[in-house]
């Protein structure tokens, strides 16, 4: 019935009755099992959300009202809506369609939110901005809610008592996998029983506006008589729900009569199926189709199974499994147990496993807590959600000296993710820090052998890794390494220093080539090998350092500090990226050919610094 690509604004949608609106709702997720099924992306959250994307533009007004998404993976059907269903077929791809927010993609694109629980505290900002007839509405998951930005947004805006502010609180008991801790606990209780619900959603039927505010007040002053755990409430909101926020008919009355006559800044809880319409996501309790690579539709499995590779996400949870068996420790993570592959290691250590929902600052202070006490502790997380708990590293851990084992994944160029994903910040962040050993191995074994050096000693560690995948080996998961600098692969002319898995790569390209350089492993980016950079510079062939990182507080700076302090000549060169460069959302391969670091890029490169 409806020509997803033929759409140009939003404004079409309110033009339609409700049974339209329910057949657009089903198309829309037709095209999104379909549409992701060949591109890949972020399905489950998109699924989840079709009618409450539908009922906010039917209600309000995108030209006058602004919509935010926290997280802007949860965006799909309002770019649907706002006229770009006809660019899914470039979604996550090089110069396509974004996987997130994006400004320069659209007008109706607000607030960028790669990271969670932002936009209330956005919205704070926002709402001075327009004019008094206008709203601010944002959409935000309860896990995000639960991040400590988000409870102080609500503290601010709740006291502000700006009517104009309405939060959508998309309620699926998920964030990536299952959400946890004491708000989840109260959401569920909040969520009442299928009586209660059906009681609620039978009065916002039959009444009209008038009476229902009149129940509505009259709810809460009874509720108050018997119990007081409700937050918002307390925070100074007005709060509806919980409702089934995959019924449109009733979502519309609810969004028309909260926009009618707001009291206060309303929290609306929303009771939704995280997948709905697809019944492999629907049925999804790990997370698996939160984020999809190309799958069959008729089975639910990717289209493309490496059954002969590895990822290093994977790697390290086996290793850790094992390592368990003789060495006690306990592993936190920030709601990275999907994505970190840490299933096996809840499963068979529960008891040492901890995932604290999107709290990357809890996470922290909790590890530095747990060695303090002489309790080992291993806290991973995506290299690009270290950058939130900044201050947490610095002050809580590495000030302190404490032996907590840091392990960052997706280090590096990430691809699809885009701008707001991409782990090239760290070691500049880690770089300044006291105390701390930054180290990146360039291969599997490698890792392992940092991992287990990490365990011999009681000083903080960041032992940082890709999103990447290797062929299956036998690994020694006994392997120690240290960290002195490895010459692997020889030469004169040139001296390549470098570390992670690009000076694997630089390795084989001089291989290759028959390429007269020296090869330097600086597994360790700090302490940096002065031995080893004697030896380089005593050599007085000139120096490149590669590093996937921005070219701020890095190697690079540490090798010309060196130089300039024992006063040597060689000539020092970097490849990295520009603080001032963002990188675009793509598959890997692109993004590393687009920036340099494929191997034909770094080919490139070192053949003209030879020349």
């Amino acid at each position: 019935m409806f020509d997803l690509e033929s759409i140009e604004s939003p404004q079409f949608v309110k033009k339609l009755k409700i049974k339209e609106l329910k057949i657009l709702a089903q198309e829309i997720r037709d095209f999104l099992i379909n549409s992701v099924s060949e591109t890949g992306g972020h399905l489950s959250s998109n699924l989840g959300v079709v009618e409450i994307t539908l009922a906010m533009y039917y209600v309000f007004d995108p030209d006058k009202d602004k919509f935010l998404f926290d997280v802007g993976h949860q965006s799909y059907v309002h770019k649907i809506l706002t006229g770009r269903a006809g660019e899914f077929k470039t979604l996550r791809q090089f110069n396509g369609l974004s996987g997130y927010i994006n400004k320069s993609e659209s007008k109706y694109d607000v607030w960028e939110s790669g990271h969670s629980s932002t936009t209330i505290s956005a919205m704070a900002g926002i709402l001075p901005c327009l004019d008094k007839e206008s709203f601010c509405v944002t959409v935000i998951g309860d896990s995000s809610i639960s991040n400590g930005v988000s409870m102080e947004g609500l503290n601010y805006i709740g006291d502000s008592k700006d009517k104009r502010a309405i939060i959508i609180l998309n309620d699926n008991k998920m964030g990536i996998s299952k959400s946890v801790g004491a708000l989840s606990e109260m959401f569920a209780r909040m969520r009442g029983n299928k009586f209660t619900r059906g009681f609620k959603s039978l009065i916002t039927k039959i009444s009209p506006g008038p009476v229902a505010r009149v129940f509505h007040r009259f709810k809460r002053s009874i509720k108050g008589l018997f119990q007081n755990d409700n937050i918002f409430e307390d925070m100074g909101f007005d709060y509806y729900g919980p409702y089934d926020g995959n019924n449109l008919k009733q979502l519309i009355r609810l969004f028309k009569r909260v926009k009618k006559n707001p009291d206060q800044p309303i929290v609306l809880h929303l009771h939704t199926v995280k997948g709905l319409g697809y019944e492999f996501a629907e049925h999804d309790g790990e997370g698996n189709f939160h984020g999809v690579p190309p799958f069959d539709v008729k089975t639910g499995k990717p289209k493309v199974t490496c059954t002969d590779k590895i990822s290093y996400s994977q790697l390290v949870s086996d290793y850790l499994v094992k390592k368990r068996e003789t060495t006690e420790f306990k592993v936190i993570t920030p709601a990275m147990k999907s994505g970190a592959k840490l299933s096996q290691f809840e499963k068979k250590y529960k008891n040492d496993f901890v995932d604290v929902g999107i709290a990357e600052e809890h996470a922290t202070v909790m590890g530095a807590g747990s060695t303090l006490m002489g309790k080992k502790a291993v806290l991973l997380m995506y290299s690009t959600f270290a950058q939130r708990a900044f201050d947490y590293f610095l002050n809580d851990v590495t000030r302190q000296g404490l032996g907590l084992i840091i392990g960052l994944d997706r280090a590096g160029i990430v691809g699809e993710d885009g701008s707001t994903h991409q782990g090239l910040y760290d070691v500049s962040m880690f770089m300044m820090m006291p105390n701390v050993i930054v180290t990146s191995p360039r291969n599997m074994q490698e890792t392992i052998g940092l991992f287990n050096y990490a365990f011999s000693i009681n000083k903080p560690i960041v032992i940082r890794y890709p999103r990447k995948s290797e062929l299956k080996q036998e690994f020694d998961y006994d392997f120690v390494t240290n960290l002195d600098w490895e010459l692997i692969h020889e030469g004169n002319k040139l001296n390549i220093l470098g570390y992670g898995t690009d000076i694997e790569s630089i390795k084989n390209i001089c291989q290759k080539n028959n390429i007269d350089a020296n090869v330097i492993d600086c597994k360790s980016i700090k302490p940096i090998d002065n031995k080893m950079l004697d030896k380089i510079f005593e050599n007085k062939s000139d120096i490149l350092v590669v590093e996937q990182v921005i070219s701020s507080g890095t190697l690079y700076d540490k090798v010309l500090e060196y130089k300039e302090e024992h006063n040597y000549n060689s000539k020092i060169i970097k490849h990295s990226f520009d603080c001032d460069t963002i990188v675009k959302h793509g598959s890997l391969q692109d993004v590393y050919e687009n920036y340099g670091f494929s191997e034909s890029k770094l080919l490139e490169k070192i053949k003209e610094v030879l020349k």
